[in-house]
């Protein structure tokens, strides 16, 4: 039987979970959230109930892994620093929990570098050697792929995609490094500059510009234009050093669809130096919002052949 995994993708509002097989499949899936107040322990206690529910309607699970908005350890599971967007995960080791209460092997890792692993073994980079994902959403996170092998640095930390410098004169957005992606192309960034562009526009989400964009608004689409350009540069930057087959373009931002991988791509050719095997491609997530989900599944199932990871 194709061994399964739980994935946890734990969000600033709520965490998504799944059972995901090998291929990636999603066999069943829940969501369940906590207060932004709650400490570690109720935090845990939700995570297992949920885990507890979901496993009732799946084969017994061989693995579970986790994808937080933060830094953790890989072997103790305790994360690095602060996680403003989730503080309870200061307060433990959830891996370590959740290993032990369900007797597999548990494993964590960053949100972006877990939706990497699933978008390189099941998604738009099952195919490729050397590639970046970007994940935009309320931030900017992502990683970097060299042959087949996600890239991370001292234990586990990721890269920061955010906090390239693309235009260090700007000091609007200067903090905590001046003019940063983040501030730029984040879909955060999007909405602001389309405030701008529409003065009185209430935020309703980046969801809401994309869709008026499609539509054909001209405000609309110069803000997912402007962001495309600023995307580009960054890719044009990586693809430089890297010598990337492609980038690959997932979270909130991404539902923009094609019309941001080609407006990307249009942008392009401005910041690369056009060598034989240097045109890298710019594709969109396999697995869309599900990619954090199905990478920390990918990422725990990695795991079951290490048995002395078991509990985090």
């Amino acid at each position: 039987m194709m061994p399964v995994a739980v994935g946890l993708d734990i969000g600033g509002s709520s965490t998504k979970l799944g059972a995901i097989d090998a291929q990636g499949r999603v066999l069943a899936r829940a969501r369940f959230s906590v207060p932004k107040e709650a400490g570690f322990d109720d935090f845990a206690a939700a995570a297992i109930a949920a885990v507890a529910a979901l496993q009732r309607e799946i084969p017994p699970i061989d693995a579970i892994g986790i994808g937080v908005p933060g830094y953790p350890h890989p072997g103790t599971g305790l994360l690095f620093g602060r996680c403003p967007a989730v503080p309870a995960l200061m307060g433990g080791s959830l891996s370590q929990v959740l290993g032990s209460h369900f007797g597999v092997p548990a494993a964590i890792g960053n949100d972006a570098v877990c939706a990497t692993h699933g978008e390189m073994q099941s998604g738009a980079g099952r195919d490729l050697q050397r590639f970046a994902l970007f994940t935009l959403g309320t931030g900017i996170g992502g990683a970097v792929v060299i042959d087949r092998r996600v890239i991370d640095g001292p234990v586990g930390l990721p890269p920061q995609f955010g906090c390239m410098s693309m235009d260090p004169a700007r000091t609007d957005i200067a903090d905590p490094v001046p003019g940063m992606l983040e501030n730029l192309a984040s879909a955060t960034a999007l909405v602001k500059r389309y405030a701008e562009l529409r003065p009185g526009f209430e935020d309703q989400g980046a969801q809401l510009v994309c869709d008026r964009a499609k539509a054909g608004e001209p405000e609309a689409m110069q803000a997912i234009d402007e962001v495309a350009r600023w995307l580009a540069q960054a890719v044009g930057i990586m693809a430089n050093m890297l010598n990337l087959e492609a980038a690959i373009l997932g979270g909130g931002v991404s539902l923009a669809g094609p019309m941001l991988a080609d407006r990307v791509a249009a942008h392009l050719p401005d910041f690369i130096l056009a060598l034989p095997g240097r045109s890298p491609k710019v594709l969109l997530a396999v697995h869309g919002n599900d990619a954090g989900m199905i990478g920390a599944a990918t990422l725990g199932l990695g795991a079951v052949a290490r048995p002395a990871a078991t509990g985090g």
